[in-house]
């Protein structure tokens, strides 16, 4: 046979080993590529958006993508084939976007019961949002009573910012008494916040990856809803994106939650003591409805 040459056989049983040759590396090939096969299969080009925000979501001075929510798609795509195609957004636009087919996955979406009915989670984090203000300010103002009972004190927000029960209530409150200030991102947020256009920013720990010792010693987070914990993550469109390649995602966001890779790239990207703040928790069970 010379190494597998089909040459000298005769021309019958020459064309025969040699479709059976095909046949069976055509069927190693298929073995290797295993579910990274059906990955580029099913995914082809998957438009995702991501939120703009500290150590999270950022581009730096030759665009290059960096943070937690960088390094949780390139992991994603890894593990996965599929390819990502990146967009900034704001909050305002993140859960349209998804539902109405402008992305396939978002990041920062706030998780709920009726939103699961819309999409797969893949990743969630546990988070609870605090107020920061300088200490100055901090030890006139020592509890949300004495803050609420300043007219001449402003909270800033991000505009239209999904948040929990209480600290919702809270915002409207102080909305009501034409106390409050949006921005339209995190980013801008904080610049208000340091042009002492508002007097506090409700915030997650988050948000202040990358700033000095120095200008965090002139800060204080005040826990004053501690009750408020919330989940937020990535999510996947069911309306637009084939069940295969969102079970494909699913499975390889769950493989990452359980190797403890989401906790690594949380603390690789924000910092052990802010890190600690991301509790990357089980996604809950699907709506009956929605399986």
């Amino acid at each position: 046979m010379g190494g597998g040459s089909c040459s000298a056989q005769t021309a019958a049983m020459a064309l025969g080993k040699c479709f059976i040759g095909v046949g069976l590396r055509a069927a190693m090939a298929l073995v290797v590529l295993g579910a990274s096969g059906l990955a580029l299969a099913e995914c082809g080009e998957l438009k995702v958006a991501l939120l703009p925000y500290p150590g999270v979501f950022e581009r730096d001075a030759t665009g290059a993508q960096r943070g937690f929510d960088a390094d949780v798609a390139r992991e994603l795509m890894a593990r996965t084939g599929c390819t990502f195609k990146i967009e900034s957004t704001n909050p305002t636009r993140l859960w349209p976007a998804l539902t109405q087919g402008m992305v396939h996955l978002s990041a920062g979406a706030s998780y709920s019961p009726e939103r699961a009915a819309e999409a797969d989670f893949l990743l969630l984090t546990r988070l609870r949002s605090m107020v920061l203000m300088p200490a100055a300010l901090a030890e006139r103002t020592g509890s949300r009573a004495a803050f609420d009972a300043n007219p001449e004190l402003r909270l800033g927000v991000v505009a239209r910012g999904k948040r929990a029960e209480s600290a919702q209530a809270w915002v409207d409150q102080l909305r009501a008494q034409g106390r409050v200030s949006d921005s339209p991102d995190m980013a801008g947020l904080l610049r208000a916040y340091e042009a002492g256009r508002v007097s506090a920013v409700l915030i997650l720990p988050g948000s202040l990856h990358g700033r000095s010792e120095a200008w965090m010693a002139q800060q204080r987070l005040m826990d004053w809803l501690p009750q408020d914990a919330f989940m937020a993550g990535w999510a996947v469109s069911r309306a637009h994106v084939p069940a295969a390649t969102r079970q494909l995602l699913r499975e390889a966001a769950e493989a990452a939650r359980l190797d403890g890779t989401w906790k690594r790239l949380a603390k690789q990207n924000l910092g052990e003591a802010i890190g600690h703040h991301y509790e990357v928790v089980p996604i809950p069970s699907a709506p009956a409805a929605a399986r």
